[in-house]
């Protein structure tokens, strides 16, 4: 039921109470010299006190109106509801012949639903074990063929590093000749297919001559490691490294007591790239890959 509202409170004569109080304290602290004694301060705050009030009264008045005629309606309200107590219960008798059959129909209910579930456990665990099988035949495939592209890349790798030694060779017989046309056209050829190679990751290192020798870099024909502080006479085969992974370590000559003429090396006789020129590489080499 709606609460009916209480009777508004003319509320201008308080605040022009609270106002002229406030006003006379405003006054009083105006009027007095700082600090100001203790007789007109306290005069002064109970003139906003009581201004304050004063201010607060009618609604406060307002308010306690309203919760008592809300007490009110409640009242009527819960009475009214006790009325309805009577229907309720006859209601409630009802309800409870219905529950019976009601509860019949759960039972079945609930025997379908346990069945019903128990099939789908079924089809579960059926599609969980095909889906297994599926996932199990899909990495067998899978490892297949990450197998035949390991293979693939190694045999690419021997192919390569077998072209490049070739034409390396080439090269030192065309600088052995003595020809300039020839070794300005072969050191060209060489640098085109270095820098072929590097974009597909493959990068050819040398070594300089004068260079100390570095088994982590370097090795000779024989596998021997030579003496500490070994100085390398020239390049005989280039090493390489593919994607920054090692692939062989440089193949160099070693000074002799005696001076002998170097190996030739592209760095002496043909400009070529900087991915290609002579120097170490950055990665360490390791036996295995060096041989």
């Amino acid at each position: 039921m709606p609460i009916p509202e209480a009777p508004k409170i003319s509320k201008w004569p308080f605040l022009l109470g609270d106002a002229l109080l406030v006003g006379a304290g405003a006054f009083i602290l105006h009027t007095n010299p700082w600090p100001i004694p203790p007789i007109p301060l306290g005069l002064a705050v109970g003139c906003f006190v009581a201004g304050a009030w004063l201010a607060i009264n009618p609604f406060v008045r307002e308010h306690a109106a309203a919760v008592k005629l809300w007490e009110q309606a409640n009242l009527a309200e819960a009475a009214q509801q006790i009325d309805q107590l009577a229907t309720l219960a006859n209601q409630i008798a009802g309800a409870t012949g219905q529950w019976q059959s009601v509860q019949e129909v759960a039972g079945r209910t609930v025997a379908s639903a346990g069945e019903l579930a128990t099939k789908m456990n079924q089809e579960a665990r059926a599609f969980a074990e095909f889906i297994q099988r599926a996932n199990d035949q899909e990495k067998q495939t899978l490892r297949l063929e990450n197998e035949k592209l390991r293979r693939g890349e190694g045999d690419f790798l021997q192919v390569m590093v077998h072209l490049l030694d070739h034409i390396f060779a080439l090269f030192g017989a065309a600088v052995r000749s003595g020809q300039q046309p020839l070794i300005q056209q072969l050191g060209q050829f060489r640098a085109a297919c270095l820098d072929t190679v590097r974009r597909l990751g493959l990068v050819a290192h040398e070594a300089r001559p004068g260079d100390e020798f570095d088994p982590r870099y370097h090795q000779t024909p024989d596998g021997k490691d030579p003496a500490p502080g070994a100085k390398i006479a020239g390049t005989i085969a280039a090493g390489y490294s593919y994607q920054s992974q090692p692939v062989r370590r440089i193949l160099v000559a070693i000074q002799k007591d005696e001076p002998t003429a170097p190996a030739p090396t592209e760095s002496e006789s043909a400009p070529a790239p900087a991915a290609e020129s002579a120097g170490t590489p950055e990665l360490p080499l390791s036996p295995e890959q060096g041989s």
